[in-house]
């Protein structure tokens, strides 16, 4: 059983590689779908809060039909928590009672202590859990739609950079 854990914070807009950060991972996404050939397969969308677009199924062009119309903008709130994201991977499999599993993270966020203890706990309970860093190091403004680009509190204009190393 394979859980994908999507980042939906708004740095995935960021355009550092392209088309954007989430343009590359739902490009990816697709190609993973396309190639797995056995098991369950889930999906799981994540800020500070997760929902789950499709539980765990063996009918991955259900997913593939719903990746196109997953966007930044369907999320309530636009930070991001990487262990929310994974407690929601953990949930999905232990509903269904799979004893081993993987869990497939596509972030661009920063990595907090309770997410590397979490991502431990996971592999503690059969689970693996990888990543696919999404950006680069150098970072790029994330658009808005009406324009121009988002602006921290200073009014200064907010440059997401990977951090590939804490997500290794």
């Amino acid at each position: 059983a394979l859980v994908v854990a999507l980042d939906l914070s708004r740095s995935m807009d960021a355009g550092d590689v392209e088309p954007s950060r989430l343009g590359r991972a739902k490009l990816k996404l697709l190609d993973l779908l396309e190639r797995r050939a056995a098991g369950q397969t889930a999906l799981v969308v994540f800020t500070t809060s997760a929902f789950t677009v499709t539980p765990l199924t063996t009918d991955t062009r259900t997913i593939s039909s719903l990746v196109g119309s997953i966007s930044t903008d369907i999320m309530p709130t636009h930070g991001g928590s990487i262990a929310v994201g994974l407690e929601k991977a953990r949930a999905l499999l232990r509903q269904t009672g799979v004893p081993n599993g993987d869990v497939l993270l596509i972030t661009d966020s920063d990595v907090e202590d309770a997410d590397l203890r979490l991502a431990r706990d996971l592999g503690g309970e059969g689970y693996h859990v990888s990543v696919l860093a999404v950006g680069t190091e150098q970072g790029a403004p994330i658009p808005q739609a009406e324009g121009g680009f988002v602006n921290d509190a200073n009014g200064q204009v907010v440059i997401p950079q990977l951090d590939p190393t804490a997500l290794r």
